[in-house]
């Protein structure tokens, strides 16, 4: 091998190297922006993608390329309780701004929701409408109307989902619905471990007038088996992330209030 084809490995080897570091700090690349960045062609890029696809490191999608996860199996309600307890806090009080009092609020299972019960207990002329039997629990010394949804009991977090629970929330309605979820992916949207949950999530979302996210900045870039839904069909996202421009972007185009706080 001569001198020109060892430094040819070399520089795709570095290069190779950046694309990486890029895509660990971004979670996402876009295909256009790297030969400028790279001072490289862009058939070259591509030829790159294609090298770190192939090794596993990355997928190719249109336009970009994004990390290459194993999918997130979810945590136990106790367990999810003690992870940034502060940044869900600061969640919470946010969202309890968005409730007045008369409205009919819908709260999906999760930490981040059961904190939101907690919050609102000594509010009057609320209607709580859940699918989680901590939180009704939670609320049951309260002045609240609470309407607990049947189904089939997720005994690790407390969750009740499945036909049963769909079936009863068809046949309801909410002024906001606040949801947590385990994953949160600029491809593939909003994610659950479980598929049963993932299909619950989607009906309290339809029966919705309007649907507030509520994670914390480790829900970025995360994958679940069970999708629930795109960003796009989200109303408001309050988030502890601090989101980059290209973020901001993405939700911007999906017409997604957002609140970093």
């Amino acid at each position: 091998m001569n001198n020109k084809q060892n430094n040819n490995i070399v520089f795709q080897e570095e290069r190779l190297e950046k694309i990486l570091a890029m895509l660990e700090k971004e979670d996402r690349l876009v295909t256009k922006d790297l030969p400028k960045l790279l001072n490289t062609t862009t058939v070259t890029i591509r030829k790159d993608l294609a090298l770190l696809e192939q090794r596993g490191l990355l997928k190719r999608t249109h336009g970009g390329a994004i990390k290459v996860k194993k999918l997130f199996k979810g945590q136990a309600l106790n367990e999810k309780e003690k992870i940034n307890l502060g940044q869900k806090r600061r969640i919470v009080k946010k969202a309890a701004q968005m409730i007045q009092e008369g409205d009919t609020i819908l709260l999906d299972s999760g930490s981040t929701t059961s904190l939101i019960a907690k919050e609102i207990k000594g509010m009057k002329n609320i209607t709580v409408i859940t699918n989680a039997i901590n939180i009704a629990n939670d609320l049951v010394d309260s002045e609240l109307e609470v309407i607990l949804v049947g189904g089939s009991l997720i005994k690790d977090t407390s969750t009740l989902v499945g036909p049963l629970a769909d079936e009863t929330l068809r046949k309801i309605s909410c002024d906001k619905l606040f949801m947590g979820v385990d994953g949160v992916d600029f491809n593939v949207g909003l994610t659950t471990p479980n598929i049963l949950e993932a299909h619950t999530s989607r009906v309290m979302m339809s029966i919705a007038g309007e649907v507030i996210l509520v994670v914390d900045e480790t829900k970025f870039g995360r994958r679940s088996l069970g999708v629930i839904s795109k960003l796009k069909d989200i109303d408001k996202i309050i988030t502890t992330k601090v989101l980059s421009p290209k973020e901001l972007e993405e939700f911007s185009m999906a017409k997604v209030t957002v609140y970093m706080v």
